[in-house]
């Protein structure tokens, strides 16, 4: 047999007793190659055993199970981005990139879960992505569900709404009733403000209304009382007689109460109030409001707003405090990170104690002017004022008791300012606490 015959049984089976040939022998080259390619098989064959005996490197195809949670996935996708049309709160960019980014990430984990030839390790990253993605989309179809619960539960039929909410400037009036418990409760009408409204001018301007002030109620044939007893009737009552005093149309309201308040600022986790002065209020003695800014909870907001026994000027300084608290809760329920945060708790907690005439889709309309511009606010706070008198009233029969009585100056001023607003134009508070109106001539 020649040299080039040789195969590697020859290498094997070579007896190393006898002399090895010379290493500059042909013999010699034939063996040294054939050692060599002996060497090369059977690490080939080590690597090759090795591949298929490591855990995870055997590829398998895709079972029943895998196919089933692939098509569990997709339905809750498709559930997820139908709740979220109908919900329309986020901005159109905003969403379409939304959409862009799951459907990429849903064409990862679909094709992982249902291709063949994929290992065991790969798949079960898949199945684990696709179960917490499906875990996000449920959350947040509760969250869209519950909101729309929310929102048909508290909101009731308006004729007078806007055309458009997020252009067209409006005025909504806040009713605070002076019970606890569900928002079904008769009692005193304690908190009365008009907040006019300018989306286009991004101005919001609060008029506080003294609950005793002189008022006449058209629907009670302009018979007068004071602001605080038409709580005792209807909120179309309260509604009547603010247009009445300030010749405008309120076009939506807000019913709150004791309860409401408390609810809703420990929901947020409290709010950040300034106060004018250090006081403890009357109904709460363990409590010491510092002047400058406090932090409260719901029951120490309440206590905040309700105080006016411990002022020199009463009402007048509870309104200013009643401001200052709804002034800190709109800038509690506008920020992002209370949007995030206690939204699903604030829904479940205000739920039989808030009502309203914005209906779902106007909310959500405002919702998403927030999300999409951040508007700047320029909240302005103004009050009206008036004289102390005794006058016989609707309610109580002709009988005397202390009302406001009104000061056609003030209610004046108060006209001037809505009107300014509602036509477009913003306002700006001097250091003397004085109102400026400054006409915008673009609008």
């Amino acid at each position: 047999m020649s040299h080039k015959d040789r195969n590697l049984d020859d290498l094997l089976n070579f007896d190393y007793g006898r002399p090895v040939p010379d290493e500059r022998s042909d013999e010699a080259k034939a063996y040294a190659e054939l050692r060599k390619q002996a060497q090369k098989e059977a690490y080939e064959k080590y690597r090759s055993t090795y591949r298929k005996s490591k855990p995870g490197s055997r590829k398998r195809k895709a079972g029943k199970f895998h196919k089933g949670l692939s098509v569990l996935y997709l339905v809750c996708l498709v559930a997820f981005a139908a709740i979220m049309t109908i919900m329309d709160v986020l901005p159109f960019l905003t969403l379409i990139l939304l959409y862009v980014i799951l459907i990429l990430l849903s064409l990862i984990v679909v094709v992982q879960l249902r291709k063949n030839n994929i290992s065991p390790v790969v798949r079960n990253i898949a199945s684990v992505a696709s179960v917490l993605l499906m875990g996000m989309y449920l959350l947040g179809s509760a969250y869209a569900i519950g909101t729309l619960n929310f929102l048909s539960a508290t909101s009731v039929d308006n004729e007078s709404r806007v055309a458009k909410i997020t252009r067209d400037p409006f005025n909504v009036t806040i009713t605070g009733m002076d019970v606890h418990g569900t928002i079904d409760k008769e009692g005193l009408s304690d908190v009365n403000m008009v907040v006019t409204v300018n989306p286009k001018t991004e101005q919001i301007l609060m008029t506080s209304i003294p609950r005793d002030y002189q008022i006449y109620m058209p629907d009670k044939g302009e018979a007068m009382d004071k602001l605080t007893h038409t709580g005792f009737y209807d909120v179309q009552t309260t509604i009547g007689a603010e247009e009445n005093l300030f010749g405008i149309e309120i076009n939506y309201y807000v019913k709150v109460n004791f309860t409401t308040i408390m609810r809703f600022v420990n929901a947020v986790g409290g709010i950040d109030v300034y106060s004018e002065y250090e006081f403890v209020p009357v109904k709460r003695k363990k409590m010491t409001v510092k002047k400058g800014w406090n932090h409260f909870n719901g029951a120490e907001a309440l206590a905040f707003a309700r105080e006016r026994k411990a002022f020199e000027y009463g009402d007048r300084q509870r309104i200013k405090n009643q401001q200052a608290v709804l002034e800190a809760v709109i800038n509690k329920a506008m920020s992002s990170r209370t949007m995030a945060l206690s939204y699903n708790k604030i829904l479940s907690d205000l739920k039989n104690y808030f009502e309203m005439s914005f209906s779902s889709r106007e909310l959500r309309s405002l919702v998403k002017l927030q999300l999409a511009k951040n508007p700047k606010w320029n909240i302005t706070k103004n009050s009206i004022t008036g004289g102390d008198g005794s006058l016989g009233t609707y309610t109580t029969g002709g009988t005397a008791i202390y009302v406001m009585t009104q000061d056609p100056q003030s209610i004046e001023t108060a006209r001037s300012l809505i009107s300014a607003v509602m036509n477009g134009n913003t306002l700006k508070t001097e250091e003397d606490g004085t109102i400026t109106i400054i006409e915008n001539t673009g609008n």
